[in-house]
């Protein structure tokens, strides 16, 4: 499951992704990511925007491989001010 919406003109939030336990490392979240970068394309978005969790490393390290990187963008978790988020940006010129 993938949620997505257009936060401004040029750039589409990922707001929340999951993925069975029993289905990961099948591909499952890459095709996901995929598909939000596809319907991002055909909006004319110049990137794709997402908050994770400081402690979820599974879930960066899937964002990496999909050409994520690490903003200077800090915030508290809204369900758990005590854990924090980092955001991560996609430029969508990078050809997948």
């Amino acid at each position: 499951m993938a949620a997505a919406g257009q936060a401004a003109p040029d750039t589409v939030e990922l707001v929340a992704m999951f993925v069975r336990p029993r289905a990961r490392g099948r591909g499952v979240g890459e095709a996901l990511i995929g598909a939000v970068i596809g319907w991002a394309r055909e909006r004319d978005a110049a990137c794709v925007h997402l908050w994770v969790t400081e402690t979820n490393k599974p879930a960066r390290r899937l964002y990496e491989r999909c050409g994520f990187s690490v903003t200077a963008e800090r915030q508290p978790l809204p369900s758990n001010p005590a854990l924090g988020e980092i955001g991560m940006i996609r430029p969508l010129d990078l050809g997948t």
